[in-house]
Formats: structure tokens, sequence, C-alpha cells
């Protein structure tokens, strides 16, 4: 073993006995980890459920993913480097699945289940009608996952799109402190009052996934609340469903905390958003700018995965920047390429009068497809640097 090949991380004495009783941080474990800060001669770096400063006597990139082996743990953390050749012997299966994030597949079953099981309760009632302030939660949570019509002209399709990113229960707790905030500058002009009685409050709660999904799974809680209402099987699916649903948002609001003073530009969410084209989801990522500096250009970039019947698995990215768009198609196969670059004039036709320029790519990688659910954000640049304590 090369000592230069070797990640050293100090641990603190509080999270060095936790590490020792995870299986992921047992030596001879294989880890994957992402540089997403360098600090001068340091790195900080992302190991899915923590971040760390490390030594790291290799050169690196800002953004590199490195697949790693345990070497020792405890009060420091040793890894080395596993070699290009060593990497393509491991399949992903071998990672720990706490380093990846939420698959589709897992939400896409929540969101359908949960729709299927406020269907049948809010249908013909054999005993006793549920009560509005319950049936009104089972509506807006019913009306969100409605699935979404892409065949809808823009002027209907852009404000319902915007509704679902804004309500998705990511932004809930910035909502309602931008209200309280603004209240709190009027109690001199204004009579004082419960916020929670606020208009404004109000209406974010009543619309927000995150607060309509707790208020269902605190009623799921009490007892007889619901048990009325469903079954114990429709009642346990339920439940399963919400914590799901809400475990995603959860996981999504604490990785934006984490990276809220990383390097990177943007803060990058995901979403399910269910169609009504075969009754398909689509994967839809959105990279929300960080505030700019005064004069800079980032742009706009959202990412869009989509299971075909023809072309099977569509990775589109697009990139606005002021009336200029590119469109990046990403296909595991040559056949699906070439399908697409067949449709660019008909595209081309339908998208110049919005923009002023627009660039239509298709490329072939598997890779790029198959990381959509992993990556977070490619970073811009090629700097390279090494890294030695």
């Amino acid at each position: 073993m090369d000592i230069p090949s070797q990640i050293t991380v100090s641990v603190k004495p509080e999270l060095s006995k936790s590490l020792g009783n995870m299986t992921a941080f047992k030596p001879g474990s294989t880890l994957k980890l992402k540089i997403i800060e360098l600090r001068g001669d340091r790195a900080l770096i992302d190991f899915g459920k923590f971040r760390a400063t490390a030594d790291i006597k290799i050169p690196v990139t800002l953004g590199e993913e490195l697949r790693v082996r345990v070497l020792e743990s405890g009060r420091q953390l040793k890894m080395s480097v596993i070699s290009l050749e060593q990497k393509n012997t491991l399949s992903t299966d071998a990672l720990p699945a706490r380093f990846e994030d939420p698959t589709g597949e897992s939400l896409k079953k929540a969101q359908a289940d949960l729709k299927q099981i406020i269907n049948q309760a809010m249908g013909p009632q054999d005993g006793s009608s549920i009560p509005k302030s319950i049936s009104n939660i089972l509506s807006r949570l019913n009306d969100h996952f409605e699935p979404v019509d892409l065949k809808e002209v823009i002027a209907k399709l852009i404000p319902l799109l915007k509704s679902y990113l804004e309500n998705s229960g990511v932004f809930f707790e910035k909502f309602l402190e931008n209200v309280i905030l603004k209240s709190l500058g009027n109690l001199e002009s204004e009579p004082q009052k419960s916020l929670a009685d606020l208009p404004e409050v109000k209406h974010i709660v009543a619309r927000d996934l995150k607060a309509n999904l707790l208020t269902l799974q605190r009623l799921s809680e009490e007892k007889g609340a619901l048990q009325k209402f469903f079954n114990p099987k429709a009642l346990a699916i339920l439940n399963s469903s919400v914590n799901r649903l809400l475990a995603d948002i959860t996981h999504q609001q604490g990785r934006a905390v984490g990276q809220a003073d990383s390097a990177e530009p943007f803060q990058v969410f995901t979403y399910v958003l269910p169609l009504k084209e075969g009754e398909q989801t689509a994967r839809l990522k959105v990279y929300y700018q960080k505030k700019r500096k005064s004069g800079s250009q980032k742009g706009f970039r959202i990412s869009v995965l989509l299971s075909l019947d023809r072309l099977g698995d569509l990775r589109t990215d697009f990139f606005l920047l002021e009336k200029d768009l590119t469109i990046t198609f990403f296909v595991k196969e040559d056949p699906a390429k070439i399908k697409l670059q067949e449709n660019f004039p008909e595209l081309q036709e339908l998208l110049h009068v919005f923009f002023d320029q627009i660039l239509l790519k298709v490329i072939v990688s598997e890779k790029k497809v198959t990381d959509f659910d992993r990556e977070d954000l490619q970073i811009a640049g090629d700097r390279r640097v090494d890294l030695r304590i």
C-alpha cells in the first residue's frame, strides 16, 4: 500500500463511537466519497451522512468522486483510494445504500399507494362520513399527486409545474419564515394577532405537502382518529407512504442545509412527477441558484429523466441563459440518438419563437442516465490540486 494513496480524517470522540458501530465503516468496507470543497491544502469530503475535513495525499479535483477502502476506524478514519483497475471490478451494489439518494421507484410507489388509499377513503362510505377537517387534507394530497399531462399547452403546464414545486414540502419552513419576518416588521403598524391566524400562514399550511403529510401522520398516531375510516391494512399502507414521503423531504432539506456554505453555486432538489402518459413518472431535478454576486450570470438549469417505450431511459438537461436555451439529451444506445436527431428540425421549429438561440445535442452515455439520482452537480472547471500534509 503506497502511503500517498491514503486519506486520513480526524474523528471527533462523539462521532468515533458511532462510526465504530456502523458496518459501512468497518475495516475492509468500501465507500464512495465526494470532494465538495478545497480549503487551501485540505479538502472537505461528503461521506453521505456527515462531512469532514481530511488530509489527502493525492491530486484531487473539486467535485471529484472517489472510491475508497476503509483501513482503520476510530479516533482516526484511514482509507485508501482504490485504483482504477480495482474500481472496475466493484459493483455499485457493493456501495452502502445510506450513501445514495432515495430512488425514484420507492417514491413513485409511495405516491401511488397514498393516492389509491385516499381515493378509496373519499368514495362511498358504509359508516359515518369523514369529518371535513380530515377530508380537506385528503383532498389536498389527492390534488397534489394528480398526474400531469405533458401535452397541455405551455400556458397551463408552467403554472401547474410551478405550483407542484413550490408546494413540494422542501420550502415549507422557508415560506413560513418569510411570512413571519414580514409580519413581525408590521407589528407596530397593525394590531397584534397570533401568527397561526395570519391568512398567509393558513394559506401555506393548507397547500404545502409537508404540512398536510405531518397533519395526517399526527392523526394516524391519535387513537381512533382514522381507524373508523381505514381498515388496518389500508392504514398501514397510508402510514408507510406518509413516512416515506416525509423522509424524502427531510433528506433533501438536510442535504440543502449541509450544502449551504459549500462552493457549489446551486442547491439541487429532485422531484418525482406523476404523469398521465402511461401512468408513468418523471424524475425532475431543479438547480436553484444561490444568491448571486452582482453581475454574475449562472443561468437556470433543470434535468428530467423519463422512461419511454421506444427510446428507453431518456435524460434531458436544459440550460437557459437569458434567452439562449441549450438542451442536451442523454441516451443509452445509438438507435435512440439517431431517432432524436431525426426530430431536431421539428423541435427547433417549435421552440424558436420563444428563444433567441437554441442548441440541441444528444450524447450516448449510460453513466449520465444511471447517475441521475446520485449526482449532485458537476462542478465547472478542471483545476487540480495536490494536497500534501
